[in-house]
């Protein structure tokens, strides 16, 4: 929100500038002719602010990993992914993060936090927060900046506030009061720093960090640092830095850094008499672009440059070509390429017309323009792997992926109700239908199974063929690992269940077979192959259970999700059961007093058992081959093909904070449908 940058006066100028037609413009796809600049990334989202009142912020999408190995450059891709919505996201597109699997975007005068599919740009939710700025995410939370009060300069404006929301239900669990007019933030041992800038209360800028601990979400301390703070970045030593705006007149911008101290907490360290606007850190350097106004000799000047976080010192002030230089207008937003460090350098032009994205080489050699919507701004990547469906769908018979899920029965859990979200008048059909939307055409959405024995059934367009000597089938949970390549981490393994449609109804009602992992031979004599469990429905409390051991338990109610853990579109049935295989328990706690615990992967032959891609490939671990296929009896079974995919939950543990053992289900892919 530009009114904040350049003040009451400049505020004038853009609101009467703004346009008074409101049109959407279409999803345009532009081919880029260029090469190389995607290496380690596979795409990037770009959001548009839009001239304040015109409601036209957009989101567009850099895609370097097209199945044709072109470039392509798609504008205003919400609206082509979202058809049955508003398709205009509204006033003022201020940040954009992704966050696991989900894509933040806040619209600032709108007063939301847009929440969508980070590999596909589907709506997921919205979250109501009042003049909102800036988003940081720390152990599944998000932390929205407010202004709170309404678009106004005035001496008398209130303090804002920052509002803490739960990154899977997207409900506001918390706020804590800051400074006034707070911006950027970023999260360093367990607090959270917030820049607050005051730049509704012009001339007495507010000129303070604030310290929140986020274990008791209480503003602890205020740091002094600059007048109209805006932008603040942690670098890899522990370093925080926050740019300061000035006062438009007599004090000059600035951009400083906070030290760690020797209390714990941080203390400024020094600061460098440059101007910066927008800023990205990568390694031991600092890229800025910087504008600094004076509204009383009416100048204005641009400056673009590298610093070194380590020496704190000004490397280079001139990052890019001196022709290119010239063509750019206002630069306002900068990304870069983390692993080729290539730039992204965004033009906002004249602030009311479509603006430009810029891509230079690290040594700052232009390679290729694109026009993008109004006041391009902020840029965030998209790993590989994850990038978004911008090509066409592939006909019926080559499809790989999901095409419709068929049952969804979960256990409780924790994560029941919220992935996919329940609203009440849900039933069985239509909550199938949300999985369906979720996981079909490798949407990226993320389904809970609940603890033991919670299932979903899936099918593709086609048979899936048995290759011999080959994988078959390759499914996608949210496994992680501590280290890349090990097998400590986060495994919540589900057994994968295949089915022919033999009575050929079209239905999943035949003989199911487990596809046997390696806990049948890593684990002899400790897996549970005819185990059962019963849950009983208790509203709003823990979820008793008993099991045909003879043992009981309850999935235990925590304080990070509130929500009922009994799948309520169920409750009806009072109570649940499931029966299968149970594998051994996983779980370590590794400090023996219940703070971290470890899930360890079984080898192979579960889904979410370990993470989806191994050097940009679909990981062996989450692939399964149908010649594992065991009867009841656990004999082999010769399939030349399968119809139906089932996945449930073979855990039964409880882990502390944690709690319960959940397998999640993210997609399943046919790896050879052309057979």
């Amino acid at each position: 929100m530009r009114s904040v940058l350049i003040s009451a006066f400049s505020l004038t100028v853009v609101c009467t500038s703004c346009r008074d037609d409101e049109f959407v413009v279409p999803m345009q796809d532009t081919v880029i002719p260029s090469a190389g600049t995607g290496e380690g990334i596979g795409g990037m989202y770009l959001v548009n602010e839009g001239n304040m009142g015109s409601n036209k912020c957009t989101i567009d999408y850099l895609d370097l990993s097209a199945a044709d190995g072109l470039v392509h450059y798609q504008r205003n891709i919400f609206a082509a992914r979202n058809p049955s919505t508003v398709k205009e996201l509204g006033d003022v597109g201020n940040d954009i993060q992704l966050y696991g699997s989900r894509l933040w975007i806040v619209v600032n005068c709108s007063n939301k936090v847009e929440v969508c599919t980070a590999d596909s740009c589907r709506r997921i939710g919205q979250i109501d927060i009042p003049n909102c700025r800036f988003v940081a995410f720390d152990k599944g939370y998000a932390y929205v900046s407010s202004y709170v009060g309404p678009v106004r300069i005035s001496g008398d404006a209130q303090l804002g506030r920052v509002y803490k929301i739960d990154t899977l239900t997207l409900q506001k669990t918390d706020s804590v009061v800051v400074g006034y007019q707070p911006e950027e933030m970023a999260v360093c041992d367990g607090r959270l720093y917030v820049a607050n800038s005051g730049g509704y209360r012009v001339p007495d800028y507010d000129n303070t960090v604030s310290v929140v601990n986020l274990a008791t979400m209480c503003e602890e301390r205020k740091i002094c640092v600059a007048p109209n703070l805006h932008r603040l970045r942690a670098d890899r030593y522990g370093q925080l830095w926050v740019s300061s705006r000035g006062d438009y007149r007599d004090i000059p911008p600035s951009l400083s850094w906070l030290t760690p101290a020797p209390d714990g907490g941080m203390s400024v360290g020094g600061s460098l008499d440059i101007a910066v606007s927008e800023m990205d850190i990568v390694g031991d350097t600092l890229y800025y672009i910087g504008v600094d106004r004076n509204e009383k000799t009416m100048t204005q000047t641009i400056s673009m440059g590298l610093v070194n976080v380590r020496t704190h010192d000004i490397l280079q002030t001139d990052i890019f070509d001196a022709d290119e230089a010239k063509a750019v207008t206002m630069p306002y937003g900068i990304k870069v390429n983390p692993y080729t460090r290539d730039f992204f350098l965004m033009d906002a032009k004249n602030y009311v017309s479509s603006g430009e994205l810029l891509c230079f080489d690290r040594n700052g050699k232009f390679r290729w323009r694109v026009t993008t919507g109004d006041i391009p701004s902020r840029a965030a990547f998209v790993s590989h792997g994850a990038a978004i469906d911008s090509k066409p769908q592939p006909p019926a018979g080559t499809n790989p992926y999901i095409i419709a899920v068929d049952e969804y029965v979960p256990a409780p859990g924790q994560f029941v109700n919220v992935m996919p979200l329940y609203t009440p008048g849900d039933t069985q059909q239509t909550m199938v239908q949300k999985c369906t939307d979720a996981l079909a055409n490798d949407n990226g959405g993320l389904v809970s199974l609940g603890a033991y024995g919670g299932y979903i059934t899936f099918h593709f367009s086609h048979p899936v063929k048995n290759v011999s000597g080959e994988y078959d089938i390759y499914i996608k949970g949210n496994a992680f690992t501590a280290t890349p390549g090990a097998t400590d981490g986060s495994s919540e393994p589900g057994i994968v269940m295949v089915s022919q449609d033999t009575n050929g109804n079209a239905l999943p009602d035949d003989e199911w077979y487990e596809l046997a992992g390696s806990a049948d031979t890593d684990s002899v004599g400790k897996a549970d192959y005819n185990y059962s469990i019963t849950y009983t429905y208790a509203p709003m409390a823990d979820i008793p259970w008993h099991d045909s051991k003879g043992t009981q338990g309850t999935i235990r109610r925590n304080g990070y999700h509130q929500q009922e853990y009994f799948p309520l579109w169920l409750a009806d049935k009072a109570t649940l059961s499931f029966s299968g295989t149970r594998l051994p328990d996983n779980a370590h706690d590794v400090n023996g007093d219940g703070s971290y615990w470890r899930l360890d992967a079984y080898r192979y032959g579960y889904a979410d058992n370990a993470p989806n891609l191994s050097d940009g490939k679909p990981n062996p671990a989450c692939c399964f081959n149908i010649d594992w296929a065991v009867d009841r009896d656990r004999q082999h079974v010769a399939l030349s093909h399968i119809d139906f995919v089932r996945v449930y939950s073979a855990m039964n543990q409880q882990c502390g904070w944690i709690g319960e053992t959940s397998t999640e289900i993210s997609g399943a892919q046919d790896l050879h449908p052309e057979r």
